[in-house]
């Protein structure tokens, strides 16, 4: 892949090239999450639920992508762990309520 050149420049375009798809999950991303929970409830539920992602999947991350580089020796590793974390967040996606048309000031039915 682009990383493994060992060029900067080239390094470089591919951490940019990287941002593209980043930042068009997180834009809806808080919208997404605003609209998971009632109005009583949305400031802590979002908080609480990104908090704990964080914890629990962002937090340990570069650790494991760590360990399963020492393991394996092979960076394709590092992207199909990837891969599967991606899959387990569309599926999680999938089983979201979807709450388009629907006010969300007032209490969910």
């Amino acid at each position: 892949g682009m990383l493994n050149t060992g060029s900067l420049v080239v390094i470089f375009f591919a951490i940019v090239l990287s941002l593209i798809p980043h930042d068009m999950m997180y834009g809806p991303q808080a919208a997404l999450i605003a609209e998971s929970f009632t109005g009583r409830l949305r400031y802590s539920g979002s908080s609480l639920g990104y908090q704990l992602a964080s914890i629990i999947a962002g937090g340990p991350a570069p650790l494991i992508a760590t360990w399963l580089y020492g393991e394996f020796k092979n960076p394709y590793v590092i992207a199909l762990y990837i891969a599967v974390c991606a899959v387990i967040t569309l599926i999680a996606v999938a089983m979201m309520t979807d709450y388009t048309g629907k006010d969300i000031e007032g209490e969910y039915e």
